[in-house]
Protein backbone atom coordinates (compact mmCIF):
# COMPACT_ATOMS: atom_id res chain seq x y z
CA UNK A 1 0.00 0.00 0.00
CA UNK A 2 1.20 3.49 -0.77
CA UNK A 3 0.01 6.22 1.60
CA UNK A 4 -0.32 9.93 0.94
CA UNK A 5 0.55 11.97 4.06
CA UNK A 6 -1.00 15.32 3.21
CA UNK A 7 0.54 17.97 5.44
CA UNK A 8 3.11 15.45 6.60
CA UNK A 9 5.69 18.08 7.62
CA UNK A 10 3.75 19.18 10.70
CA UNK A 11 4.22 17.74 14.19
CA UNK A 12 1.25 15.39 13.99
CA UNK A 13 2.01 14.43 10.40
CA UNK A 14 5.66 13.61 11.15
CA UNK A 15 4.64 11.39 14.05
CA UNK A 16 2.03 9.56 11.96
CA UNK A 17 4.54 9.04 9.16
CA UNK A 18 7.07 7.63 11.63
CA UNK A 19 4.56 5.01 12.81
CA UNK A 20 3.50 4.13 9.25
CA UNK A 21 7.10 3.42 8.28
CA UNK A 22 7.21 0.62 10.86
CA UNK A 23 4.38 -1.29 9.14
CA UNK A 24 5.19 -4.10 6.72
CA UNK A 25 1.80 -3.46 5.09
CA UNK A 26 3.00 -0.10 3.77
CA UNK A 27 5.35 -0.01 0.79
CA UNK A 28 5.67 3.76 0.41
CA UNK A 29 4.69 7.06 2.01
CA UNK A 30 4.55 10.39 0.20
CA UNK A 31 5.01 13.46 2.37
CA UNK A 32 3.03 16.09 0.48
CA UNK A 33 3.32 19.62 1.78
CA UNK A 34 3.36 23.22 0.66
CA UNK A 35 6.90 23.47 2.05
CA UNK A 36 8.68 21.15 -0.37
CA UNK A 37 12.18 21.94 0.92
CA UNK A 38 11.12 21.06 4.46
CA UNK A 39 9.60 17.79 3.24
CA UNK A 40 12.87 16.88 1.52
CA UNK A 41 14.85 17.77 4.66
CA UNK A 42 12.64 15.56 6.84
CA UNK A 43 13.02 12.66 4.40
CA UNK A 44 16.79 13.12 4.40
CA UNK A 45 16.82 13.07 8.21
CA UNK A 46 14.68 9.92 8.40
CA UNK A 47 16.63 8.05 5.76
CA UNK A 48 13.96 5.57 4.69
CA UNK A 49 13.66 4.29 1.13
CA UNK A 50 9.89 4.18 1.58
CA UNK A 51 9.66 7.98 1.59
CA UNK A 52 9.24 10.55 -1.15
CA UNK A 53 8.34 14.25 -1.18
CA UNK A 54 5.75 16.13 -3.19
CA UNK A 55 5.01 19.86 -3.32
CA UNK A 56 1.32 20.65 -3.13
CA UNK A 57 -0.93 23.61 -2.47
CA UNK A 58 -4.26 22.02 -1.56
CA UNK A 59 -6.06 24.94 -3.18
CA UNK A 60 -4.92 23.56 -6.55
CA UNK A 61 -7.87 21.17 -6.94
CA UNK A 62 -6.69 19.52 -10.16
CA UNK A 63 -3.21 18.81 -8.85
CA UNK A 64 -4.67 17.62 -5.54
CA UNK A 65 -7.01 15.19 -7.30
CA UNK A 66 -4.19 13.74 -9.41
CA UNK A 67 -2.01 13.31 -6.32
CA UNK A 68 -4.73 11.54 -4.32
CA UNK A 69 -5.66 9.33 -7.29
CA UNK A 70 -2.08 8.06 -7.50
CA UNK A 71 -2.16 6.67 -3.93
CA UNK A 72 -4.06 3.90 -2.16
CA UNK A 73 -5.12 5.90 0.89
CA UNK A 74 -4.96 9.54 1.98
CA UNK A 75 -4.08 10.71 5.51
CA UNK A 76 -4.92 14.38 6.09
CA UNK A 77 -3.31 16.62 8.71
CA UNK A 78 -3.74 19.90 6.82
CA UNK A 79 -5.26 22.62 8.97
CA UNK A 80 -7.19 24.64 9.72
CA UNK A 81 -9.90 22.08 9.08
CA UNK A 82 -12.64 24.70 8.89
CA UNK A 83 -10.88 25.94 5.77
CA UNK A 84 -9.58 22.81 4.04
CA UNK A 85 -11.27 19.62 5.30
CA UNK A 86 -14.33 19.65 3.06
CA UNK A 87 -12.46 20.34 -0.17
CA UNK A 88 -9.89 17.63 0.57
CA UNK A 89 -12.54 15.01 1.34
CA UNK A 90 -14.37 16.03 -1.85
CA UNK A 91 -11.17 15.32 -3.80
CA UNK A 92 -10.89 11.87 -2.15
CA UNK A 93 -14.50 11.06 -3.01
CA UNK A 94 -13.93 12.12 -6.60
CA UNK A 95 -10.78 9.97 -6.76
CA UNK A 96 -12.56 7.11 -4.91
CA UNK A 97 -9.77 6.79 -2.36
CA UNK A 98 -10.07 6.15 1.41
CA UNK A 99 -9.63 9.18 3.67
CA UNK A 100 -8.64 9.68 7.32
CA UNK A 101 -8.00 12.86 9.34
CA UNK A 102 -7.59 14.49 12.76
CA UNK A 103 -10.30 17.14 12.31
CA UNK A 104 -10.92 18.82 15.66
CA UNK A 105 -13.31 21.58 14.53
CA UNK A 106 -16.99 20.93 15.21
CA UNK A 107 -18.41 22.87 12.25
CA UNK A 108 -16.42 21.09 9.51
CA UNK A 109 -17.10 17.81 11.33
CA UNK A 110 -20.79 18.32 10.60
CA UNK A 111 -19.97 19.31 7.01
CA UNK A 112 -17.95 16.13 6.53
CA UNK A 113 -20.69 13.96 8.02
CA UNK A 114 -23.12 15.50 5.51
CA UNK A 115 -20.94 13.94 2.79
CA UNK A 116 -21.68 10.41 4.00
CA UNK A 117 -23.97 9.54 1.09
CA UNK A 118 -21.41 10.75 -1.46
CA UNK A 119 -18.69 8.66 0.18
CA UNK A 120 -20.92 5.57 0.19
CA UNK A 121 -21.76 6.10 -3.48
CA UNK A 122 -18.03 6.33 -4.24
CA UNK A 123 -17.48 3.14 -2.24
CA UNK A 124 -14.93 4.65 0.14
CA UNK A 125 -14.39 4.78 3.88
CA UNK A 126 -13.64 8.17 5.44
CA UNK A 127 -12.76 8.30 9.14
CA UNK A 128 -12.77 11.75 10.68
CA UNK A 129 -11.38 13.05 13.96
CA UNK A 130 -8.99 10.29 15.03
CA UNK A 131 -6.46 12.12 17.17
CA UNK A 132 -6.41 13.01 20.86
CA UNK A 133 -9.60 15.06 21.13
CA UNK A 134 -11.58 13.96 19.26
CA UNK A 135 -10.29 10.43 18.90
CA UNK A 136 -8.89 8.99 22.12
CA UNK A 137 -11.57 10.82 24.14
CA UNK A 138 -14.32 9.31 21.97
CA UNK A 139 -13.02 5.78 22.47
CA UNK A 140 -12.62 6.33 26.21
CA UNK A 141 -16.25 7.49 26.19
CA UNK A 142 -17.49 4.40 24.34
CA UNK A 143 -15.59 2.14 26.73
CA UNK A 144 -16.88 3.94 29.84
CA UNK A 145 -20.49 4.00 28.65
CA UNK A 146 -20.40 0.31 27.75
CA UNK A 147 -20.41 -0.35 31.50
CA UNK A 148 -23.96 0.97 31.87
CA UNK A 149 -27.47 -0.12 30.96
CA UNK A 150 -28.43 3.56 30.87
CA UNK A 151 -26.23 6.66 30.69
CA UNK A 152 -27.34 9.95 32.21
CA UNK A 153 -24.29 12.15 31.73
CA UNK A 154 -20.99 11.89 29.88
CA UNK A 155 -18.15 14.34 30.37
CA UNK A 156 -15.16 14.22 28.04
CA UNK A 157 -12.14 16.26 29.05
CA UNK A 158 -8.60 17.24 28.09
CA UNK A 159 -6.03 19.55 29.59
CA UNK A 160 -2.63 20.25 31.07
CA UNK A 161 -1.20 17.21 32.83
CA UNK A 162 2.12 15.42 32.75
CA UNK A 163 2.25 11.66 32.36
CA UNK A 164 4.69 8.86 31.62
CA UNK A 165 5.58 8.56 27.94
CA UNK A 166 6.79 5.78 25.70
CA UNK A 167 10.11 6.03 23.92
CA UNK A 168 10.68 8.00 20.74
CA UNK A 169 9.67 6.07 17.61
CA UNK A 170 12.65 5.20 15.44
CA UNK A 171 11.65 7.34 12.45
CA UNK A 172 10.20 10.34 14.28
CA UNK A 173 11.84 13.71 13.60
CA UNK A 174 11.16 15.92 16.62
CA UNK A 175 10.77 19.68 16.55
CA UNK A 176 14.08 20.00 18.40
CA UNK A 177 15.81 17.89 15.76
CA UNK A 178 14.44 20.15 13.02
CA UNK A 179 15.52 23.29 14.83
CA UNK A 180 19.01 21.87 15.26
CA UNK A 181 19.15 21.03 11.55
CA UNK A 182 17.60 24.24 10.21
CA UNK A 183 18.23 26.78 12.94
CA UNK A 184 15.53 28.71 14.79
CA UNK A 185 12.67 29.52 12.39
CA UNK A 186 10.92 32.90 12.40
CA UNK A 187 8.41 33.07 15.22
CA UNK A 188 5.00 31.94 14.03
CA UNK A 189 1.73 30.93 15.58
CA UNK A 190 1.48 27.49 17.16
CA UNK A 191 -1.31 25.77 15.22
CA UNK A 192 -2.86 24.19 18.34
CA UNK A 193 -2.95 27.49 20.25
CA UNK A 194 -4.30 29.31 17.21
CA UNK A 195 -7.01 26.67 16.91
CA UNK A 196 -7.82 27.02 20.62
CA UNK A 197 -8.32 30.76 20.27
CA UNK A 198 -10.39 30.36 17.12
CA UNK A 199 -12.72 28.04 19.04
CA UNK A 200 -13.37 30.72 21.66
CA UNK A 201 -14.61 33.45 19.32
CA UNK A 202 -18.15 32.16 18.72
CA UNK A 203 -20.75 30.19 20.60
CA UNK A 204 -20.11 26.46 20.79
CA UNK A 205 -22.40 23.40 20.92
CA UNK A 206 -23.01 21.17 23.90
CA UNK A 207 -25.55 18.38 24.34
CA UNK A 208 -27.92 18.92 27.27
CA UNK A 209 -31.13 17.12 28.20
CA UNK A 210 -31.28 15.27 24.91
CA UNK A 211 -30.69 18.17 22.56
CA UNK A 212 -27.87 20.30 21.17
CA UNK A 213 -27.72 23.85 22.50
CA UNK A 214 -25.22 26.68 22.07
CA UNK A 215 -23.28 28.28 24.89
CA UNK A 216 -20.40 30.73 25.16
CA UNK A 217 -16.95 29.21 24.80
CA UNK A 218 -14.89 29.16 28.00
CA UNK A 219 -18.06 29.04 30.12
CA UNK A 220 -17.09 27.72 33.52
CA UNK A 221 -18.41 24.23 34.32
CA UNK A 222 -18.72 22.27 37.55
CA UNK A 223 -15.29 21.09 38.75
CA UNK A 224 -14.14 17.84 37.15
CA UNK A 225 -14.35 15.12 39.81
CA UNK A 226 -12.23 12.18 38.68
CA UNK A 227 -11.92 9.74 41.60
CA UNK A 228 -8.41 9.67 43.06
CA UNK A 229 -7.51 13.11 41.72
CA UNK A 230 -8.31 16.58 42.97
CA UNK A 231 -11.43 18.42 41.87
CA UNK A 232 -10.24 20.41 38.86
CA UNK A 233 -11.31 23.74 37.39
CA UNK A 234 -12.75 23.28 33.88
CA UNK A 235 -14.58 25.24 31.21
CA UNK A 236 -16.48 24.35 28.06
CA UNK A 237 -14.65 24.41 24.72
CA UNK A 238 -15.83 23.65 21.20
CA UNK A 239 -14.61 20.26 19.98
CA UNK A 240 -16.56 17.70 17.91
CA UNK A 241 -17.34 15.26 20.74
CA UNK A 242 -20.56 17.09 21.63
CA UNK A 243 -21.91 16.88 18.07
CA UNK A 244 -20.95 13.26 17.33
CA UNK A 245 -21.03 11.13 20.47
CA UNK A 246 -24.81 11.35 20.91
CA UNK A 247 -25.14 9.58 17.55
CA UNK A 248 -23.88 6.35 19.15
CA UNK A 249 -24.14 6.93 22.92
CA UNK A 250 -27.65 7.49 24.24
CA UNK A 251 -26.77 9.85 27.07
CA UNK A 252 -28.99 12.68 28.24
CA UNK A 253 -26.10 15.12 28.54
CA UNK A 254 -22.70 15.12 26.80
CA UNK A 255 -20.11 17.84 27.33
CA UNK A 256 -16.51 18.57 26.42
CA UNK A 257 -14.44 20.53 28.93
CA UNK A 258 -10.81 21.55 29.19
CA UNK A 259 -8.59 22.03 32.21
CA UNK A 260 -5.66 24.41 31.84
CA UNK A 261 -5.77 25.79 35.38
CA UNK A 262 -7.54 29.04 36.24
CA UNK A 263 -4.48 31.16 35.49
CA UNK A 264 -4.01 29.82 31.96
CA UNK A 265 -7.76 29.90 31.31
CA UNK A 266 -7.92 33.55 32.34
CA UNK A 267 -5.01 34.28 30.00
CA UNK A 268 -6.95 32.62 27.19
CA UNK A 269 -9.98 34.78 27.96
CA UNK A 270 -7.82 37.90 27.90
CA UNK A 271 -6.38 37.12 24.48
CA UNK A 272 -9.82 36.20 23.15
CA UNK A 273 -11.01 39.65 24.13
CA UNK A 274 -8.02 41.29 22.44
CA UNK A 275 -8.94 39.49 19.24
CA UNK A 276 -12.61 40.49 19.53
CA UNK A 277 -11.56 44.11 20.19
CA UNK A 278 -9.33 43.88 17.08
CA UNK A 279 -6.25 44.78 19.08
CA UNK A 280 -4.58 41.54 17.94
CA UNK A 281 -5.04 39.12 15.07
CA UNK A 282 -5.57 35.45 15.92
CA UNK A 283 -2.01 34.67 14.83
CA UNK A 284 -0.55 37.50 16.94
CA UNK A 285 -2.59 36.43 19.96
CA UNK A 286 -1.59 32.78 19.47
CA UNK A 287 2.11 33.65 19.45
CA UNK A 288 1.75 35.69 22.64
CA UNK A 289 -0.49 33.15 24.42
CA UNK A 290 1.79 30.25 23.51
CA UNK A 291 4.71 32.17 24.98
CA UNK A 292 2.72 32.86 28.15
CA UNK A 293 1.66 29.19 28.42
CA UNK A 294 5.26 28.01 28.16
CA UNK A 295 6.46 30.55 30.73
CA UNK A 296 3.67 29.57 33.10
CA UNK A 297 4.54 25.87 32.83
CA UNK A 298 8.25 26.59 33.34
CA UNK A 299 7.51 28.69 36.41
CA UNK A 300 5.16 26.07 37.79
CA UNK A 301 7.82 23.38 37.42
CA UNK A 302 10.25 25.62 39.29
CA UNK A 303 7.69 26.32 42.02
CA UNK A 304 7.51 29.99 41.02
CA UNK A 305 3.94 30.01 39.68
CA UNK A 306 0.75 28.90 41.46
CA UNK A 307 2.04 25.32 41.35
CA UNK A 308 -0.89 23.99 43.39
CA UNK A 309 -3.10 24.48 40.35
CA UNK A 310 -1.30 21.70 38.51
CA UNK A 311 -0.64 19.25 41.34
CA UNK A 312 -3.12 16.41 41.43
CA UNK A 313 -4.87 17.14 38.13
CA UNK A 314 -6.39 14.16 36.29
CA UNK A 315 -4.55 12.70 33.28
CA UNK A 316 -4.67 14.90 30.19
CA UNK A 317 -7.34 12.80 28.40
CA UNK A 318 -10.22 11.43 30.45
CA UNK A 319 -13.96 10.83 30.60
CA UNK A 320 -16.52 10.51 33.38
CA UNK A 321 -19.85 8.78 32.83
CA UNK A 322 -22.73 8.45 35.25
CA UNK A 323 -25.69 6.14 34.88
CA UNK A 324 -27.32 2.90 35.93
CA UNK A 325 -25.41 -0.36 36.27
CA UNK A 326 -26.96 -3.52 37.74
CA UNK A 327 -29.86 -1.41 38.92
CA UNK A 328 -27.60 0.99 40.85
CA UNK A 329 -26.48 4.54 40.18
CA UNK A 330 -22.74 4.63 39.51
CA UNK A 331 -19.94 6.78 38.18
CA UNK A 332 -17.29 5.32 35.88
CA UNK A 333 -14.19 7.37 35.15
CA UNK A 334 -11.58 6.28 32.61
CA UNK A 335 -8.37 8.06 31.61
CA UNK A 336 -5.31 7.45 29.51
CA UNK A 337 -2.70 6.95 32.20
CA UNK A 338 0.34 6.65 29.92
CA UNK A 339 1.04 8.51 26.69
CA UNK A 340 2.96 8.03 23.46
CA UNK A 341 6.16 10.02 23.05
CA UNK A 342 6.17 13.81 22.60
CA UNK A 343 2.96 15.05 24.16
CA UNK A 344 0.36 16.28 21.64
CA UNK A 345 2.28 15.06 18.59
CA UNK A 346 2.15 11.53 19.99
CA UNK A 347 -1.38 11.74 21.35
CA UNK A 348 -2.64 12.87 17.95
CA UNK A 349 -0.26 11.42 15.35
CA UNK A 350 -0.05 7.89 16.77
CA UNK A 351 -3.85 7.33 16.83
CA UNK A 352 -4.04 8.63 13.26
CA UNK A 353 -1.40 6.16 12.10
CA UNK A 354 -2.97 3.26 14.03
CA UNK A 355 -6.36 3.88 12.40
CA UNK A 356 -4.73 4.21 8.97
CA UNK A 357 -3.02 0.83 9.39
CA UNK A 358 -6.28 -0.72 10.61
CA UNK A 359 -7.97 0.51 7.42
CA UNK A 360 -5.17 -0.93 5.30
CA UNK A 361 -5.47 -4.26 7.13
CA UNK A 362 -9.16 -4.37 6.26
CA UNK A 363 -10.35 -4.09 9.87
CA UNK A 364 -12.60 -1.13 9.05
CA UNK A 365 -14.87 -2.09 6.17
CA UNK A 366 -17.94 0.12 6.57
CA UNK A 367 -18.30 2.65 3.77
CA UNK A 368 -19.21 6.29 4.22
CA UNK A 369 -18.07 9.09 6.51
CA UNK A 370 -17.51 7.68 9.99
CA UNK A 371 -16.54 9.15 13.32
CA UNK A 372 -13.93 7.40 15.47
CA UNK A 373 -16.53 5.91 17.79
CA UNK A 374 -18.52 4.51 14.86
CA UNK A 375 -15.59 2.74 13.25
CA UNK A 376 -13.01 1.56 15.81
CA UNK A 377 -13.19 -0.97 18.64
CA UNK A 378 -11.88 0.74 21.81
CA UNK A 379 -9.98 -2.17 23.35
CA UNK A 380 -8.35 -3.20 20.09
CA UNK A 381 -7.31 0.42 19.60
CA UNK A 382 -5.93 0.88 23.12
CA UNK A 383 -4.00 -2.39 22.88
CA UNK A 384 -2.34 -1.02 19.75
CA UNK A 385 -1.76 2.39 21.35
CA UNK A 386 -0.17 0.74 24.40
CA UNK A 387 2.77 -0.40 22.25
CA UNK A 388 3.79 3.26 21.94
CA UNK A 389 3.24 4.09 25.62
CA UNK A 390 5.82 1.72 27.09
CA UNK A 391 7.40 -1.69 26.66
CA UNK A 392 5.17 -4.79 26.82
CA UNK A 393 2.06 -2.81 27.78
CA UNK A 394 -1.58 -3.56 26.96
CA UNK A 395 -4.74 -1.50 27.27
CA UNK A 396 -5.08 -2.61 30.91
CA UNK A 397 -1.74 -1.03 31.81
CA UNK A 398 -2.32 2.31 30.08
CA UNK A 399 -5.91 2.95 31.16
CA UNK A 400 -6.91 4.21 34.59
CA UNK A 401 -10.39 2.99 35.48
CA UNK A 402 -12.35 4.03 38.57
CA UNK A 403 -15.91 3.10 39.57
CA UNK A 404 -17.86 4.51 42.51
CA UNK A 405 -21.42 4.16 43.79
CA UNK A 406 -23.59 7.26 43.82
Amino acid sequence: MNVLALGGCGDMGRMAVAILLESLKISSVTIADKDYELAKTIIEMIGSDKLSAFEIDVNDSEKLFDLIASHDIMMNTVGPFYKFAKMILEACIKAKKPYIDICDDWKPTLDLLDMDKKAKTAGITAIIGIGASPGITNLLAVFACSKFEEVDELITAWGFSEGKEGKKPRYYVTGKMLKKKLGLPPEKANAAVEHLLFETLEKIPTFKDGKTIEIDALTEAEPLQFPGFKDTYVCHIGHPETVTLHRTIKAKTISLVMFLGETATDLTREYRQKILDKNLTISEAAIALDRDFKNLIKRARRGQAPLKEYIGMPPSLCVIATGTKDGKRKKVAIALGRNPYDEMAGLTGVPLAIATIMMIEGKIKTKGVLTTEESIDPIEFFDKLAVYCGKNLTSKEILIEREVDL
